[in-house]
């Protein structure tokens, strides 16, 4: 029980949910080559109540990193690693149990306001010809919707069946830009000439990249 344990908190240490608010303001002379990109920086807690039961806390008030570090967890208790959120604006329209948009649950942990965003509902998702265990597949359940403004450019990846998938977010620690995906995925660059509001499906299918962490969410209509 203990080894399983341990397996699960190990996977738990990868997986993600980013909860980002940002805007940006509206310019419509604004080109494709000058959209401005920002860092927008997220923090999550990862509760263990139980196998089936994993629960994502985003933070509900400004946080900096050295607090985020700061913070002493408990045994069940997990850090996901800062996220750089990639669209322009993110947001959580309820928790997860919540019964209608509008409902969330907050509490304080650790001496900080956090937000119930996420649920993980399965650790371990079988992804197709991923047999080196190049791409991570977590299905996680969450109300998610994302905006990128006119002139961004997408990164999209995409498995051999054809589904997409956008990259919401990256490992603000990386190492490198460049994720190694299996010979039968690829990834694609889009610039758009439209701002566009993607709801992510519920669950979502978190895809990871293991050698930086890039995060690859849907599967979406683009």
């Amino acid at each position: 029980m203990k080894k399983m344990k341990k397996n699960i908190i190990t996977a738990l240490a990868l997986a993600m949910i980013t909860f980002m608010v940002i805007g940006c303001q509206d310019d419509e002379s604004i080109t494709p080559e000058e959209v401005p990109q920002e860092e927008r920086i997220g923090y999550e807690l990862v509760e263990i109540i139980s196998f089936s039961e994993i629960l994502v806390w985003s933070n509900d008030e400004p946080l900096s990193r050295e607090e985020f570090d700061s913070i002493q967890i408990t045994t069940d208790w997990r850090k996901n690693e800062p996220r750089e959120g990639e669209p322009d604006g993110s947001s959580f329209l309820r928790s997860p149990d919540a019964v209608e948009d509008g409902i969330f649950t907050t509490a304080e942990h650790f001496g900080y306001q956090w937000l119930f965003n996420a649920q993980i509902v399965d650790l371990n998702v079988t992804l197709p010809d991923n047999s080196d265990s190049l791409l991570a597949g977590r299905s996680i359940a969450k109300y998610h919707q994302v905006e990128f403004k006119a002139g961004r450019t997408l990164h999209v990846l995409i498995s051999p069946d054809g589904d997409e998938y956008v990259r919401i977010s990256r490992d603000a620690n990386r190492t490198t830009d460049t994720p190694i995906i299996p010979d039968t995925w690829r990834i694609e660059e889009r610039i758009i000439n439209e701002d566009l509001i993607i709801d992510l499906p519920n669950p979502t299918l978190n895809i990871r990249a293991e050698n930086n962490q890039d995060s690859f969410q849907g599967p979406v209509n683009l």
